[in-house]
Order: structure tokens, then C-alpha cells, then sequence
């Protein structure tokens, strides 16, 4: 397992303990919350669905990346913290550790498809021995430019 993904299993826990720990309106506390809440739930999730490996190397597919990963992020705040709102059961120490279970799980589990990659070797295509023959001469498209 990587770097990555155990920050991101343990930054909810960090957060949790932040909450719990810090008194009300310390500015460490709003930082830590606010920094979690904003791209870690979002960045699990993110890294769990992905099917190829990040590159670093386009600054539009990391700057996408970062805006899926906030946009998912507080999408699931949304849907954990709602329940909880609706219920009349809203804490902040629930809501954080329905949050931090959630990351620490996506972050944790390995993505769909399984924990292994497997290449398989590309087999040409061949077509069927009753396919119609492709025509000798294929008329020219003009140029377009």
C-alpha cells in the first residue's frame, strides 16, 4: 500500500481527534476540519473509481482531478450529514466519523476490478472467413485543408 492512501485512511481519524480534542473555535481545529471535510472523503473516492494510474504530468487532468475530488467530497458530507439532520441525531463528532469510516474505507479497499492489474496480449483481428472481401479501390477524400 502507498503513502497516499494510508494519509488518506487516517486523515478522517486526525480530523476526528481534532474535533474532539481542540476546544470550539481554534483556528487549528477549523483547519484540519476544513482541510479534510474539503478534499479527503473526495480523494478516496476518487482514487478508489479511477481505472488508470495518475499522471502528474498534464496540468488540466490535476486540475480536473482536484475539482472531481472536492465536488465528491462535499457531495458526501451532504449524504452523510442529511440523515443525520433529518433525524434530529446531527453531531459534529458523528458526522466527522460517519466521514472518517467512509475515507478510511474507500481508501483502504482496492478499486473495482480488483487489487491486480492484469495486461493481456492484443490479439489481432482477424475476420470471419465469410466476411465480404474490402473493395481493391477506396475512392480519395479530398483534402481539407
Amino acid at each position: 500500500m502507498n503513502t497516499l492512501r494510508w494519509c488518506l485512511a487516517l486523515s478522517g481519524w486526525a480530523a476526528l481527534a481534532a474535533v474532539t480534542l481542540l476546544p470550539e473555535g481554534n483556528i487549528p481545529r477549523a483547519v484540519v476540519t476544513t482541510a479534510f471535510l474539503l478534499v479527503c472523503p473526495g480523494l478516496a473516492a476518487a482514487r478508489w473509481a479511477r481505472s488508470a494510474p495518475l499522471r502528474a504530468t498534464d496540468r488540466t487532468a490535476v486540475g480536473e482531478r482536484a475539482l472531481l475530488a472536492l465536488v465528491l467530497s462535499l457531495s458526501l458530507a451532504v449524504l452523510a450529514v442529511e440523515p443525520m439532520f433529518l433525524g434530529g441525531t446531527f453531531t459534529t463528532v458523528r458526522a466527522m466519523l460517519a466521514l472518517a469510516a467512509v475515507t478510511s474505507l474507500l481508501a483502504l479497499l482496492p478499486g473495482p476490478g480488483g487489487g491486480r492489474r492484469r495486461s493481456t496480449p492484443a490479439t489481432p483481428a482477424t475476420p470471419p472467413e465469410d466476411a465480404p472481401e474490402p473493395d481493391a479501390e477506396r475512392p480519395e477524400r479530398p483534402d481539407a485543408g
